[in-house]
């Protein structure tokens, strides 16, 4: 697999609670819905109003077309309406690695285990298509919710990324970086 294949493709998981395909601009209605909320941690810190979602749809689809990131919406199948979103990033295949990120979940699903369901398929995807050795999470100092789920999954915090990024609520001490390797995934 090379970036323009990856990228060029229409790229869809699902299982019998979920479905995940690729962003399109018709999804910014469906998702509106559940997308104003301090409970979506960065995302619902910048995205605060219609003009906060196109600018954030613009953001995605331009980060896809540099090949910088792969974003997916997550609908729930029973519904048929969307929980959140995810992405692919930092894509190296070469050194067979990517990073799954970028996720928010609506409140109201939230605590619900759809958010593990969903990287179960995200890395089900990883290792047994995609044929890769290990995929990364980050995770701000700060995101307590998102650390315990990432480590209910199994993934190994490797450290503390220290003063790795600009955050919303300004600079952020620390980034955690966690793995799972493909051995390691059941």
């Amino acid at each position: 697999m090379n970036l323009d294949t990856f990228f060029s493709s229409n790229l869809v998981l699902e299982n019998e609670l979920l479905l995940l395909q690729p962003l399109s601009l018709n999804d910014i209605d469906i998702i509106e819905g559940i997308s104003y909320s301090k409970q979506l941690g960065e995302f619902g810190a910048i995205v605060k109003n219609r003009k906060d979602l196109d600018n954030y749809f613009n953001f995605c689809f331009k980060s896809k077309a540099k090949k910088e990131l792969y974003p997916l919406i997550i609908i729930h199948k029973k519904t048929n309406n969307p929980i959140g979103l995810t992405m692919f990033g930092n894509i190296n295949f070469h050194n067979k690695r990517l990073e799954i990120g970028w996720t928010w979940i609506g409140e109201k699903f939230q605590g619900t285990g759809l958010n593990k369901i969903c990287k179960g398929l995200l890395l089900d995807y990883c290792f047994n298509n995609l044929g890769l050795r290990r995929v990364e999470f980050k995770i701000d100092i700060k995101n307590i919710k998102s650390q315990k789920s990432i480590e209910k999954l199994g993934a190994y915090k490797e450290g503390l990324l220290r003063e790795y990024s600009i955050q919303s609520y300004g600079e952020s001490k620390g980034t955690y970086l966690y793995s799972i390797l493909k051995n390691e995934w059941k």
